[in-house]
């Protein structure tokens, strides 16, 4: 299989989200008391959306070995952004119930350019768009992913 950065950059990203929503949901015994049905559904889906974007990104073992990476992302790989894109749509919605968090708050407007650039992305055939996305992306990632964080728990 013949390796490219681009398809490499988006499951880095994705793997920059699935260590912040583990370490984040550290604070869940401390914010939520009770469980219902809802808010257990809401945090299973946040999970299974990281999981088919991981899953998605890049080929599986049964992949034809010649076959070229960025061309697999372009073709079936890059759907899973489009399962990251509703990770941070749902994401928005479970800050705002969980955590009080304003969508319209620092954070809120930090999820936008990651809800948006995965999009952009699936709906252009553009190289030169296509890298400029994802080097943003991976730039927003890793700014959103610290700031969203918390240092410690203690």
């Amino acid at each position: 299989m013949q390796i490219h950065w681009l398809p490499i950059a988006w499951a880095v990203c994705i793997f920059i989200w699935q260590l912040q929503f583990w370490w984040a949901i550290l604070e869940l015994p401390a914010l939520v008391k009770v469980w219902t049905l809802g808010s257990f559904l809401l945090m299973v889906g946040l999970t299974l959306l990281l999981f088919v974007s991981a899953a998605l990104v890049l080929p599986n073992s049964s992949s034809k070995p010649e076959e070229n990476l960025l061309a697999y992302f372009e073709g079936e790989g890059r759907w899973s952004l489009a399962a990251l894109s509703l990770y941070f749509v749902m994401a928005l919605l479970v800050d705002w119930l969980f955590w009080r968090e304003s969508p319209v708050s620092l954070q809120g407007i930090l999820m936008l350019p990651l809800i948006g650039l995965p999009i952009v992305f699936l709906c252009s055939r553009s190289r030169r768009v296509h890298t400029f996305v994802t080097l943003l992306f991976v730039v927003l990632s890793v700014i959103a992913s610290i700031a969203f964080s918390p240092t410690a728990y203690g």
